[in-house]
C-alpha cells in the first residue's frame, strides 16, 4: 500500500487485535507514509482518504467509511454473511462478495469484484443487515449492483439487498 500512495500519499492502517498493531507498526516502521493506529475500524477517527480497504468480513459498511471518502474515493469491503458450523460452533465460515463503493458527490456507485471467504468482522455487523445480505446472496444476481443508497426510498424492483437505513441496487 506504501508503493501504491507512493511517497507525497499517506496510509493510514487500523488493527483492534493489540499484538497485531504492535506487530504491524514495528514490521512497517521503515515506511515513512505508513502510520499504525491501535483501534475499532469502524470508528477510529481518520483523514480523508482516496481508499479505504477493509480486510474482515461485515454486513453493511459502516457511515463513517462512507463520509470519510474523498469525491471519487473507492471503498473496497466485503460484504459476508457468518453460518456456524453444524460440527463446532467455534468455527465460523463467512463468505460473501468483495464490493467497490466509489463516491461521487452525495452519490454512491457500486460493483461486485469478486466471491469472498474471510474473517468475520465484530465490530461492523447487524443482524437485521446480515439477515438481508443473507437473502440477497440466495437470490444471486449481486453482479447487476450499480448502487449503494444511505436510506430506504429506492423501489423494490431496483433493490437487490434493502436493510435498515441503506441499500445496493440497480440501476
Amino acid at each position: 500500500m506504501s508503493h501504491l500512495a507512493g511517497p507525497s500519499g499517506k496510509v493510514t492502517g487500523i488493527e483492534v487485535d493489540t499484538g497485531l498493531a504492535t506487530r504491524a507498526k514495528k514490521n512497517l516502521s521503515s515506511y515513512s507514509n505508513v502510520r499504525i493506529v491501535e483501534g475499532d475500524g469502524t470508528t477510529v477517527p481518520f483523514d480523508p482518504a482516496d481508499v479505504i480497504y477493509f480486510n474482515a468480513g461485515v454486513t453493511r459498511p459502516a457511515d463513517q467509511w462512507l463520509d470519510g471518502l474523498r469525491e471519487g474515493g473507492r471503498l473496497i469491503l466485503p460484504l459476508a454473511t457468518i453460518k456456524l458450523m453444524a460440527d463446532d460452533d467455534t468455527k465460523v465460515h463467512s463468505r460473501g462478495a468483495m464490493f467497490r463503493i466509489e463516491r461521487r458527490a452525495s452519490e454512491f456507485l457500486a460493483r461486485v469484484l469478486s466471491p469472498v471467504a474471510i474473517i468475520p468482522c465484530d465490530g461492523a455487523r447487524d443482524e437485521t443487515s446480515e439477515a438481508a445480505l443473507a437473502e440477497a446472496f440466495k437470490k444471486g444476481d449481486c453482479k447487476l449492483v450499480t448502487r449503494l443508497y444511505r436510506n430506504e426510498d429506492i423501489p423494490d424492483d431496483r433493490c437487490w439487498l434493502r436493510a435498515s437505513g441503506w441499500c445496493l441496487a440497480y440501476d
